[in-house]
């Protein structure tokens, strides 16, 4: 189209694309709208920059080249923009009264393929509103749209969220996440951190061996826990968990889980028990000013319920049980330090008891029998629940009828689920499996201690195994006792 307007002689084209909207591939869209606008401005004889982009209207700021010609336009260096459509400025009401506001005052055209527009004029400033209502309004619609789309293919198992974790790839057929060669050294972290490895041999082990993050970097603390605590690891897809970027988290109910969705690189006991381990004290990032001792966080005042920590007395090079505030005396650590290593090695003959009367009692057991019912209930509760989320997306049913339907079948999946945990905590079979990884702990802690025998298990290595065990170390040293007193609660 030819345009009279004889005040135009540079402009500026504006391209932008946040998707595929023509099916061609965004390259492709790109290239046919930048040829179109051209052949536009060179059929009127305007001179041109172009401004190319693929982004999202959801905020001008996110938008750099429109930033960039946001300021040239400020300084009156075009006399039009020429876009494809209105609203590839912005479909944001609010960004679109900032550009018309700035356009106005600077006396710059908007031009397309169909028409100029004058920001002066009574008339093309109203087309412009009405035309920008309309592709709010639109941009709103698809936001939705995409909105639904995204939360139907999470409920089948789709992988929705960018990048997928170390150890995975996205299969581009299914959509679903599946192993690489990465996933090695995703096994090796868990099974180093179950093992009993502390933060820092870990990571010095990581460091010596060259693997790194998914992104290349060295492996830190916050990189671990971020990895150990990915449900993806153990084949489960959790999704629609957060509100917003720094906004918050929804309630849990509200969350999309799907259990056994792909394969999983470590057992759910194994994840259980490495998450359980990077979310405890004994794993957190130590602080260089805080000396880790064999029984941090786990020694308590038997009294008040205080933690009690240690003291050292260089003077005399002697160790000693902090007093407490409540009266609670204190004593030599070294001492109190073999009491609890001969009562963790005697808790052993416990065990051995507990496994052997386990062993007689599985012969009837019908526990595995009963897992597998509920688990295959599980799934068709499930398979329900994408029904009713299908038929209302295919408008089959009212809101209503879909909220209704919705909330008995998550009723009755929770209550599967409650039953379910519960059978597996009466699992003899899983308490057995849990008594001999107490047992192997045990095995390891036979061995030296460097506190007390100068060689051996570090302090370090030492209190992440007792974290493993115990839950609390009661300490108790009344005045006028004769010697300290403990009792060791354990896990």
């Amino acid at each position: 189209m030819i345009y009279s307007q004889s005040n135009i002689k540079n402009v500026c084209i504006y391209l932008r694309l946040s998707r595929d909207e023509e099916g061609k591939g965004i390259e492709e869209v790109l290239r046919n709208h930048r040829q179109t606008l051209i052949d536009l401005v060179n059929k009127n004889n305007w001179s041109y920059e172009v401004f190319e982009e693929v982004a999202s209207s959801k905020t001008i700021s996110k938008r750099t080249e429109m930033v960039k010609l946001i300021k040239r336009i400020e300084q009156y260096h075009f006399d039009a923009i020429v876009v494809m459509d209105i609203d590839r400025l912005s479909r944001n009401e609010y960004d679109q009264s900032d550009i018309k506001r700035l356009l106005y005052n600077t006396g710059t055209y908007v031009v397309t393929p169909y028409r100029l527009y004058d920001l002066r004029s009574d008339e093309d400033t109203l087309l412009l509103g009405i035309t920008g209502l309309i592709a709010s309004q639109e941009y709103k619609m698809i936001l939705k749209r995409m909105q639904r789309g995204k939360m139907f293919a999470q409920k089948k198992g789709h992988w929705t969220n960018g990048q997928p974790p170390l150890g995975y790839d996205k299969n581009p057929m299914t959509n679903k996440l599946v192993t690489n060669n990465r996933a090695e050294d995703v096994e090796y972290i868990f099974n180093q951190i179950v093992e009993g490895t502390s933060i820092s041999g870990l990571l010095k082990q990581l460091e010596l061996m060259g693997i790194k993050t998914k992104m290349g970097s060295p492996f830190r603390y916050n990189s671990i826990k971020r990895l150990v605590n990915n449900e993806c690891y153990k084949g489960m897809m959790v999704s629609n968990r957060g509100i917003g970027k720094n906004i918050g988290v929804r309630p849990k109910e509200d969350w999309i889980v799907v259990h056994n969705n792909h394969e999983a690189i470590v057992s759910e006991s194994v994840w259980e028990k490495a998450n359980k381990i990077v979310n405890e004290y004994s794993f957190k990032a130590p602080r260089s000013k805080n000396r880790i001792y064999p029984t941090s966080n786990l020694l308590f005042c038997g009294q008040c319920g205080k933690v009690q920590g240690c003291n050292y007395h260089p003077h005399i090079d002697k160790f000693y049980v902090k007093v407490c505030s409540c009266g609670n005396r204190t004593f030599h650590y070294n001492p109190v330090l073999k009491m609890v290593k001969e009562k963790i090695l005697d808790y052993k003959q416990e065990i051995l008891q507990v496994i052997k009367g386990i062993d007689d009692g599985l012969k009837d057991d019908t526990t595995e029998y009963t897992i597998q019912q509920l688990t295959k209930q599980i799934e068709k509760v499930n398979k329900a629940l994408l029904n009713i989320d299908f038929l209302f997306e295919e408008e089959e049913i009212d809101f209503l009828t879909y909220k209704e339907r919705k909330a008995t079948r998550q009723k009755q999946l929770e209550a599967i689920e409650t039953e379910l945990q519960q059978v597996k905590n009466r699992d003899q079979r899983v308490v057995k499996d849990a008594l001999i990884e107490q047992m192997q702990v045990i095995e390891k802690l036979f061995g030296n201690w460097h506190f007390l025998d100068g060689k051996g298990l570090s302090d370090e290595e030492v209190n992440r195994l007792l974290h493993y065990l115990v839950d609390k170390i009661k300490w108790t040293y009344k005045k006028g006792g004769t010697e300290p007193k403990l009792e060791i609660t354990y896990k």
